[in-house]
């Protein structure tokens, strides 16, 4: 059998934590803190509308008590008027919150109609907050990859939203141009030193003819972004989603992740490479710390079932493999394995 070289060379970014899964609502919604935080959810962006700072801070006094951080959105008119002066005053009434994390600048100002916000006006605003508060990051948020190269000197956390799945549209045709969409904009992040947080669709709307995704397709995309090194997958929106698509689907998937967070920032081991015999799928190994087992995730990135072989290194002889907590086999003879991945199918198992 020969085996072949990965086809899918992902980043290997080196993370920190805190990696953050969260949600978008609105500041009005007052209670949503205590209801995501028990489902591993542990930021919120809000958006803030003209809501007064009565409401501000019961949003983040309420977000205290559940342990949820936020990414305060500053109101949008200051920003856009460059009113430096009453910018800086919002950063005071709320930088010592124990609640609040950073600073969310700007809601796609590259395609704000009817006139895109500039670059350099982002850029004052920004500097204007890092005078008042120099410890917390500030983010944007981005829909058209082409144009954010110009806004980097205007954020700390690049963050990049599509949401592909649409009414008509079958399940996984938007793959191919989403992969190569999210190389591109990681690949940026890296260059430019910023973190990365991607924005998963995660919700429907009739009126735009957007769907929720599949199970697959919100998997697939979760993990993809986790491979692709996102420092945080933040989920739009909380208010245009479904109580009975979160519980089945979307908190299902975070759960499953939320204990191997510490492996995944620690960054893929690349001391104990494994070999596949199959150009479309994609394996990555992380060490769990404190234990002397590892996390592996498969990936078929093929809208064909795919039967391959995962082949490890001599320092995996003897360990077994588990998977949905039942052991599938040992690595004592060969070092490998051979299992079948549905189209696009990601799986986690752990090896120890």
């Amino acid at each position: 059998m020969s085996l072949n070289p990965k086809k899918y060379l992902t980043l290997n970014r080196k993370r920190n934590l805190p990696f953050f899964l969260g949600w978008y609502d609105h500041i009005y919604n007052i209670n949503v803190s205590t209801q995501v935080s028990p489902k591993g959810i542990d930021i919120l962006i809000p958006y803030v509308g003209e809501a007064d700072k009565g409401k501000i801070k019961e949003f983040l006094d309420n977000s205290k008590k559940a342990g949820v951080r936020v990414l305060l959105e500053i109101y949008r008119p200051l920003v856009e008027s460059k009113n430096i002066l009453e910018v800086k005053d919002f950063i005071r009434t709320y930088k010592n919150h124990p609640s609040v994390y950073g600073w969310y600048l700007y809601d796609e100002p590259e395609i704000k109609k009817p006139t895109p916000l500039s670059p350099d006006l982002l850029k004052k605003v920004y500097q204007a907050i890092k005078q008042e508060d120099k410890s917390k990051p500030v983010a944007l948020v981005f829909g058209d990859i082409k144009k954010i190269e110009s806004y980097v000197d205007a954020m700390d956390i690049l963050m990049w939203d599509r949401y592909p799945c649409e009414e008509g549209v079958p399940e996984f045709a938007w793959v191919s141009s989403y992969r190569k969409a999210l190389y591109k904009v990681i690949s940026l992040a890296d260059v430019k030193n910023k973190k990365f947080w991607n924005v998963l669709q995660a919700y429907s709307k009739k009126q735009s003819k957007k769907r929720l995704p599949t199970k697959g397709e919100i998997r697939y995309m979760f993990y993809l972004s986790v491979l692709t090194g996102a420092d945080g997958l933040i989920f739009w929106t909380h208010y245009l989603s479904s109580h009975s698509w979160n519980e089945s689907v979307l908190y299902p998937i975070i759960q499953e992740l939320r204990d191997y967070i510490p492996a995944i920032v620690r960054g893929e081991d690349l001391r104990n490479p494994v070999q596949v015999n199959n150009l479309d799928i994609e394996i990555k190994l992380f060490s769990i710390p404190n234990t002397k087992k590892y996390l592996m995730i498969a990936v078929n990135h093929n809208h064909n079932q795919i039967n391959f072989t995962a082949k490890f290194t001599q320092g995996l002889a003897d360990k077994i493999v588990v998977f949905n907590k039942k052991t599938i086999t040992n690595l004592s003879t060969e070092r490998s394995f051979s299992t079948i991945l549905n189209p696009y199918e990601v799986r986690l198992y752990e090896v120890g």
